[in-house]
């Protein structure tokens, strides 16, 4: 059982104006480039401009990929469906629960000082889980969105730790 391997892919829920926000900020680069080729000083901040959309705009577009694998959890973000960064790699061996948001379970943690993580897609009609694993010197309480398949493999290989009724 030490051998599951799953992954889950949740995507971010968008923001309203995020269309919005990149046909502004493309459009202002676009005009500082033809004031460019008007006065070649508008140059510059047209080049800072274009970098600052080019690296920050697909920020905007997030997707979460949770893996599960040999009791380990590493949560990626993903930007703009093609840039991968990790979030975060967690050891389940150090988990204190994984519950359904919600179950009696989770109150004995809701005093503790814990650091809040949040992997959800924003979605107010998804069903979120919560992991309290212990972090280094930190215990995190992490927001997750877990696919059925991955809810059965921690129910597999963690049976008294994972709470799914309320």
């Amino acid at each position: 059982m030490d051998d599951l391997y799953v992954e889950c892919l949740v995507a971010k829920k968008p923001m309203p104006a995020e269309t919005l926000i990149k046909g502004v900020a493309w459009g202002a680069a676009a005009l500082c480039l033809l004031l460019g080729f008007i006065n070649i000083l508008m140059m510059i901040p047209c080049i800072i401009l274009v970098a600052v959309d080019y690296f920050m705009l697909p920020r905007l577009s997030v997707e979460y990929e949770y893996l599960y694998v040999s009791k380990s959890l590493q949560i990626d973000r993903i930007f703009s469906k093609q840039n991968r960064k990790k979030a975060i790699e967690y050891d389940l061996e150090k988990m204190e629960i994984f519950a359904k948001e919600g179950v009696w379970q989770l109150d004995e943690y809701k005093n503790m000082q814990t650091t809040e993580k949040d992997f959800t897609s924003g979605f107010p009609e998804r069903d979120v889980w919560i992991l309290i694993v212990h972090n280094g010197q930190n215990i995190d309480r992490v927001r997750l969105e877990p696919n059925e398949e991955f809810i059965q493999a921690m129910r597999t290989v963690f049976p008294r730790k994972t709470f799914t009724n309320n």
